[in-house]
């Protein structure tokens, strides 16, 4: 194994618990539209399934504008007029995921530590870019990101597209990854350590999924981690992640495909911290100054 030069790191249930804030926060979100509409929890539940099959994404907080239940209880409403008129339960997302999107413990000092020994980190996810770049902006942690690679998308549906967050990012901060070198992939990692210029065995990338995140980093011959701790969430909270999801029976073939095949990882860890000592060669416990991390930070404030 080369000296380690790169940390690509996965971001939903890697440095945050994506799978307890979001269904927290989808499911108060549907019980707010249960108020308004006065429809069924499960109608509901069937158009988010349709929609998100659509939109080839379940993370689309105003998909719920699409829904049959809202157009019919508000025919020829504009987005904007949407989003008054659904307030509640739009604002009973927002409140849970605020509550609820948090770091896992040690995520932030470990960032801070692998930049103050000037080892340069890149976050890589499937996440919708505006959803994305909002969750790191959102926990702090932003400015710790050399890179953002996110996967190729649908258009955004916002009523006010002025507020979009993924307008607001630094140039040159985030980098999309075509749909076709999705997870599990190597192609995709060897092609981000192409761009950051290192070798693959230069390059330590730490997931939570076997069958996706490692098996594509042993595939690419970048140092593989497992962050066990991300697959500890409640399973009735997965379950209402499931119930909706925009995976299509043909998606859902190909993940029972990919999770046949599980790569053994080359570390496991139980808290995010537990990567420092692969980077310790490097000096990790030198402080350095963070001119760069700062600069960027400033970038990010003034936006």
């Amino acid at each position: 194994m080369g000296r380690p030069r790169l940390l690509i790191t996965d971001l939903d249930n890697t440095l945050y618990d994506w799978v307890t804030f979001f269904a927290l926060a989808f499911d108060a979100m549907v019980e707010g539209l249960v108020d308004v509409l006065e429809v069924d929890r499960e109608q509901l539940l069937d158009e988010f399934k349709v929609v998100h099959e659509r939109l080839g994404s379940s993370e689309h907080p105003y998909a719920t504008f699409e829904l049959p239940s809202v157009r019919e209880r508000f025919p020829g409403a504009s987005g904007s007029e949407l989003a008054e008129a659904l307030d509640l339960p739009l604002h009973r997302f927002n409140s849970a995921r605020k509550s609820h999107l948090q770091l896992y413990p040690g995520v932030r000092e470990t960032l801070e530590a692998l930049d103050r020994a000037g080892i340069p980190v890149v976050g890589h996810t499937e996440a919708a870019l505006p959803n994305a770049w909002y969750r790191l902006e959102r926990l702090g942690i932003a400015a710790q990101f050399k890179h953002l690679y996110v996967l190729e998308g649908s258009p955004v549906h916002h009523p006010y597209p002025d507020r979009i967050r993924s307008n607001l990012t630094p140039d040159g901060v985030v980098r999309v990854v075509p749909r076709p070198e999705r997870k599990p992939n190597p192609g995709l990692l060897l092609d981000i350590c192409r761009r950051e210029g290192v070798l693959p065995a230069e390059a330590v990338y730490v997931g939570d999924s076997l069958s996706r995140d490692i098996t594509m980093a042993h595939d690419a011959g970048v140092v593989a981690v497992w962050a066990r701790y991300g697959v500890q969430y409640d399973p009735r909270l997965w379950a209402i992640l499931v119930r909706v999801t925009h995976w299509t029976p043909e998606d859902v073939e190909r993940e029972k495909a990919i999770g046949q095949r599980k790569a053994e990882p080359d570390a496991i860890i139980d808290k995010f911290s537990e990567i420092l000592p692969l980077f310790e060669g490097d000096g990790l416990a030198a402080p350095r100054p963070a001119t760069e991390v700062h600069a960027r930070q400033a970038a990010i404030n003034e936006t």
